[in-house]
C-alpha cells in the first residue's frame, strides 16, 4: 500500500502591485494631517475653545511626533520588518483618528493628534523602505514617482478634503475620513501577501539613541510652540531650548560610540545627501507654512467661507500632484538633479514675494500665479528626494535613510510651522492691539486678539470694526512673507551648491552600485559634475 503523499498547503502568490496600491493609498491620507487640519482650526476653535497654544498643538502635536518617531520607525523597520511595521502603523493611525474625531476637548484632541503622528511616522518610514526592497529597475523608478505623486495628492488635496468633510459632518469628518481610508490601506497590505526579511546584521535596536533623539527634538519643538504663551525670553522657554540642545549633543555622542547606531552619522559626510535633505527644509519654509496658515488669511482677511477657501487652495495644491511626474520626466531626460531641485526652491521665493501684493480686498486673480509657483516648487521635490536618498544606500539601510528623510521633512515642518505660528501670533496680535480702542478692557482686548489670531473673526463683538481687524491681520502677515522669501534665496544657493559637489567618499555612501535601484534613481558621477 502506497503511503499517501503529504499534503502541501498552497500559499497565495505575492501581489506587489496590490502592495503598491495600498502604500499609495496610505501615503495619500497621511499628509492630509499636515495640510488639511489648518482649514479646520477656526471650526475646532468655535467648538472646543480658542486658546491659541492648545490650538497650535492640534497641528504641531502631529508634526512633532511624526518627526520624532520617523527615525526610530525607520530603524525598527530594518530590524523587525517593514510589512509588519506598516500594518502596525496603520492600526495606530486609524485608532488615533477615531480618538481625535470623538475628542470632547482640545487636550484630548491634541493627544489624539500626537498618537496619529506616531502612526504616520511608522507608515512613511516603512512604505519607502518596503518599496525599495520590493521593486527594482524601471519598476522602482515608477513606484517612487507614484509615491511622490501620492504624497503630493494628499498634501495638495488636504485642504479641499477637509473643507468638504467639514461642510458635510463638521470638523470631526476629516478624522473619520482618515480612519476609514487608512484601515482599508492596512487591509490591502495584508492581502498583498508581500513579505520582507528583517536585516540579520543590524544588531540590537539603539534604544538609548532613540530616547535621546526623541527627547531632544521634543524639548526644542515644545519650547518653540510654547514660546507664544511663555515668551521667548522666559526661563521656561530658554531652559527647554538649552536642555534640548544638550540632549541632542548626548544623542550625537551615543551614535558615535555605539556599535549599532540609530543613525549612521557617516551618511552625512555626503554633501549630496545633505543637499537632498535641505530640499524638504526649504519646502517647510516656503510651502508648508503657507499651506497651513494661508487658509486662515483668506477666511479672516477676505472673509471667505470654508468651501471657497478649499477651492482656492486647489490652485496651490494641484501643481503638487503633477510636480513629481514633471521632475521624473526631466530627470529621465538628463536634466541634472541640482537644476530641478535648486529651481524648485527658487519657485518658493517667487511665490512668497508675489503674495506680498495681496491686499484686504478680495482679488482672486492676484493669488493665482503665486499659488501655482508655490505648488509646483514643492511638487518638483516630492518623490525625487525620497527616491534619490533611499536609492543611494544599500537595501539594509533603506529604512534608516527613509526614516532620516521623513525626520528632516517633518522635523523641519514642525519647527518652521511652530516658529511661523508664534511669529504670526506676535505680529498680528501686535497690530490688533495697536488698533483697538483704549476704552476696551484688558480682558476684552486680549479676547479679541485671540479670536483674530486663530481666524475666528466672526466671533468678535460687532461693535468693533472688522475692517480694522482684517487690515491688522494682513499687515501682520505680510512681513512674514518677505522673511520666507529671504530664507528661500539662502536655501536655493545652498541646495544648488551641495548638489553640484562631487561625492567625497563613495565607499561611505554607495551610489552606482546600490542594488535593486534603477539608474534613474541612483546618482551618476558624470551627472554630479554637471
Amino acid at each position: 500500500m502506497t503511503a499517501p503523499a503529504p499534503s502541501v498547503r498552497a500559499t497565495s502568490p505575492a501581489r506587489p502591485n496590490l502592495l503598491l496600491a495600498a502604500i499609495l493609498l496610505g501615503v495619500v491620507v497621511v499628509p492630509t494631517g499636515v495640510s488639511g487640519t489648518g482649514v479646520a482650526l477656526p471650526h475646532i476653535a468655535a467648538d472646543l475653545g480658542s486658546t491659541p497654544s492648545l490650538l497650535q498643538w492640534v497641528v504641531n502635536g502631529f508634526n512633532l511626533t511624526f518627526a520624532v518617531f520617523s527615525l526610530v520607525a525607520g530603524s525598527i523597520a530594518d530590524h523587525l520588518g517593514r510589512r509588519r511595521g506598516l500594518v502596525l502603523g496603520g492600526a495606530l493611525f486609524a485608532g488615533a483618528a477615531v480618538l481625535s474625531a470623538l475628542a470632547p476637548s482640545l487636550i484630548l484632541l491634541d493627544i489624539g493628534r500626537a498618537l496619529a503622528g506616531v502612526g504616520a511616522a511608522i507608515i512613511f518610514a516603512c512604505s519607502g523602505a518596503l518599496l525599495a526592497i520590493t521593486f527594482s529597475g524601471a519598476a522602482a523608478a515608477r513606484a517612487f514617482a507614484l509615491f511622490g505623486t501620492a504624497a503630493g495628492v494628499g498634501l495638495g488635496l488636504g485642504p479641499t478634503i477637509s473643507s468638504t468633510a467639514i461642510a458635510l459632518v463638521g470638523w470631526s469628518g476629516i478624522f473619520w475620513f482618515n480612519a476609514v481610508v487608512i484601515a482599508v490601506s492596512a487591509a490591502l497590505v495584508i492581502a498583498s501577501n508581500v513579505h520582507d526579511t528583517p536585516a540579520q546584521t543590524g544588531g540590537r535596536l539603539d534604544y538609548p539613541g532613540a530616547v535621546a533623539f526623541a527627547a531632544s527634538l521634543t524639548l526644542v519643538i515644545a519650547a518653540v510652540v510654547q514660546s507664544d504663551s511663555w515668551g521667548w525670553d522666559s526661563p521656561a522657554t530658554l531652559g527647554m531650548l538649552v536642555a534640548g540642545v544638550a540632549v541632542f549633543g548626548a544623542f550625537i555622542r551615543i551614535e558615535l560610540t555605539t556599535d549599532h547606531p540609530l543613525l549612521d552619522l557617516s551618511l552625512l559626510r555626503s554633501a549630496r545627501l545633505v543637499g537632498l535633505l535641505a530640499v524638504p527644509v526649504a519646502g517647510a519654509v516656503g510651502f508648508v507654512t503657507l499651506l497651513t496658515y494661508y487658509p486662515t488669511f483668506l477666511s479672516t482677511v477676505w472673509e471667505l467661507g470654508t468651501g471657497v477657501v478649499g477651492l482656492l487652495m486647489l490652485i496651490m495644491t494641484v501643481p503638487v500632484i503633477v510636480g513629481p511626474l514633471i521632475a521624473g520626466a526631466l530627470h529621465t531626460r538628463g536634466v541634472p538633479v541640482w537644476v530641478i531641485l535648486g529651481g524648485s526652491v527658487l519657485l518658493f521665493v517667487a511665490g512668497a514675494a508675489g503674495l506680498t501684493l495681496v491686499g484686504t480686498e478680495e482679488n482672486i486673480g492676484i493669488i493665482v500665479a503665486p499659488f501655482l509657483l508655490l505648488g509646483l516648487g514643492f511638487g518638483l521635490g516630492v518623490g525625487l528626494v525620497d527616491g534619490q536618498a533611499i536609492g543611494s544606500v544599500a537595501p539594509e539601510r533603506s529604512g534608516m535613510v527613509s526614516g532620516l528623510v521623513s525626520t528632516v521633512r517633518l522635523g523641519s515642518e514642525a519647527l518652521v510651522v511652530a516658529v511661523f505660528a508664534s511669529a504670526l501670533t506676535a505680529g498680528v496680535g501686535g497690530e490688533v492691539r495697536d488698533r483697538l480702542p483704549d476704552s476696551l478692557g484688558a480682558g476684552t482686548r486680549e479676547g479679541i486678539v485671540d479670536k483674530v489670531v486663530t481666524g475666528e473673526i466672526g466671533g468678535v463683538d460687532r461693535t468693533v470694526d472688522t475692517g480694522l481687524l482684517r487690515a491688522a491681520f494682513a499687515d501682520g502677515f505680510t512681513p512674514l512673507l518677505w522673511v520666507l522669501a529671504a530664507l528661500g534665496v539662502v536655501l536655493t544657493v545652498l541646495v544648488s551648491l551641495l548638489l553640484r559637489r562631487p561625492v567625497a567618499a563613495p565607499a561611505a555612501l554607495p551610489v552606482d552600485d546600490a542594488p535593486g535601484v534603477d539608474a534613474a534613481l541612483a546618482f551618476d558621477h558624470e551627472e554630479i559634475r554637471q
